[in-house]
Formats: C-alpha cells, structure tokens, sequence
C-alpha cells in the first residue's frame, strides 16, 4: 500500500565514510514507491540539514527520513524545533548509516535492513526530546537531542576523535577513551537536579536519555527514551587506574557498579564548572558550560 503522507529524505553522504551514499542507491526505488509525495534533498555542508528541516516544517511536511549517523537526526531534530514546537506532528524515521548508531540500539539492531522495513511498515512510538542551553563564544545558544550529553572529560574524548582518530571508526572512540585518561581531570562543578543542589571535584558527566554511546557502549543502562527523565553519570574523582577498569565494563553496563559511578535520574538539570567544561550532545562538540536542560516528554515521534 502507498502512502500519500508529504515526507522528506535528508541524506547525509558522509556518514558512515560513504556507505549512506551507497545504501541510499540501494533503497531509493523502495522508497519512491511506498511514498508518493517524496522529495529527496543530500546535504551539503555542516548545518545544511537543519537549515533543510527548518523549511520542511515550515512547508507543512509530516515525515522525515534520515540516512546517515547519530549527527544527522541531531540535525533535522534542531531543524524541527528552531522555531519552537511545531504546530502539526512531525514523525522521524531513522535509517542507520554512520560509524555509531548509538540511539537505534536502544530499540533494536541497527542494520539499515532492519530500520528500512520499519519505515515501511509505519508504527511510531514517542520519545523525550532534551531541550538545553550553552555558551558558544560567549553566547548563550539553545540546541535540542535524544541521545546523549557528554561535558569535560567525555566532550574531550569527541573532540580527539574527530581531530585525531576519526580514520579508526567505530574503534577511534576506544582509542580516544584511553589517550585522553592519561591527561586526567581538573575542575570544579556545581550539579542541581530538579532543584537539589551538590558540589563535585575533578569528575565528568555524561546526561543520556538512551542507554547506549560510541556504538555499543552502555553508558547508560538504566535510560529510557520515553520515561520523561534524563540519567545523569558522574565519574567521581575518579584516577587513570580507576577510570580505566570503569571503561573496561562499560560495554555490558557493569561501570555503574563501580563506587566512584554515581546515577541520577531527573527532569530539569543545571551545570556550572570552573574552569568551564567542553559540551557534546549526539556526537556533535557544541561549546561550554554553563548549561541548563529540561526534558520534553513523548514529543517527538519516531518510526520504530
């Protein structure tokens, strides 16, 4: 049966070094052919996508379809909300082509095939969207995500991946991981969660509304997508030996048992550091505390 739904396919070449490229050639006669009313636009330079979703829900569209990695549906998720919650619902759906493909494991396996074929079948579930503030170059700036927030030490990890280890792919995380530990951690940060206040030292937070990060590490073992709460991990002044037998369980979502691994769950949460720490949120450096976030329950709809 075809679908008449006014839907859009944002196609994000690079990901996945090419291989969105290849697989959307391999799928694009599928597509046409379910969805009458396609139009199809390829991104062209960092930030087209959002600037292409912004004028897709200005134009009335009611289906997104993603083809690239955890920073293409960061994108269009950006686009959809720049100007505030839209006026008519919006589904995405998300077929995966990057290195990571954090936010679909939370759900199921993450083989284009598969999420080909939940496209095409139609079901949606939703999911909390974090709505969040930061300093870029002196300039507060709001921004939006599903997936992950990543401040100090696993924003820095990001960053020397990208810079340095990007060639290794799913693997250039790991390796990144284990450089950066040897820098260790200085800093001080003000935490309030839903209106309680601490204090940490020389520690890193990672803010997740899925489970998983960096392909198949489960930062975040007990986040759930629709539960209308954030989990917060601290990794409390933790040292170089400590730190690396936490990172050696975090695929299976053992480093939570660890006494120097906190978790809070919460709605609204604010950041303040000293010095000011470097932000990611889904895999894209952004800027610095200090940050402030709230969660939008089940607002967005996602095919899955």
């Amino acid at each position: 049966m075809t679908d008449e739904t006014k839907t859009l396919l944002i196609l994000n070449p690079a990901a996945g070094k090419g291989k969105s490229k290849k697989h959307f050639e391999t799928i694009q006669s599928t597509l046409e052919k379910k969805f009458k009313n396609l139009d199809i636009k390829t991104s062209e330079y960092p930030g087209h996508i959002t600037e292409i979703s912004k004028d897709a829900v200005t134009d009335g569209c009611q289906r997104i379809i993603s083809i690239g990695g955890d920073g293409t549906p960061f994108e269009i998720i950006n686009g959809i909300y720049a100007n505030g919650i839209p006026g008519h619902e919006i589904e995405l759906g998300m077929i995966p082509a990057g290195t990571g493909n954090s936010f679909l494991r939370d759900f199921d396996d993450v083989s284009p095939e598969k999420w080909l074929e939940t496209i095409l079948k139609g079901k949606t579930r939703s999911v909390d969207v974090v709505e969040f503030t930061y300093f870029k170059q002196g300039n507060q700036t709001k921004n939006y995500y599903i997936n992950i927030m990543g401040i100090g030490l696993i924003a820095d990890i990001l960053k020397l991946t990208n810079e340095k280890l990007k060639f290794l792919g799913a693997m250039g995380y790991s390796a990144a991981v284990l450089v950066r530990l040897f820098k260790g951690m200085n800093n001080r940060m003000k935490v309030t969660i839903d209106n309680q206040a601490f204090e940490l030292k020389n520690s890193a937070l990672v803010i997740s509304n899925s489970k998983y990060t960096g392909g198949e590490m489960k930062i975040a073992p007990m986040a759930d997508t629709a539960d209308g709460q954030v989990d917060m991990i601290v990794f409390n002044e933790v040292n170089r030996r400590e730190i690396i037998t936490i990172f050696a369980n975090v695929f299976k979502g053992k480093h939570v048992d660890h006494p120097k691994v906190n978790v809070f769950k919460g709605s609204e949460m604010e950041v303040n550091a000293e010095p000011q720490q470097l932000l990611m949120a889904d895999g894209e450096l952004l800027g610095e505390t200090p940050m402030k976030l709230k969660v939008l329950p089940g607002q967005l709809k996602i095919l899955a």
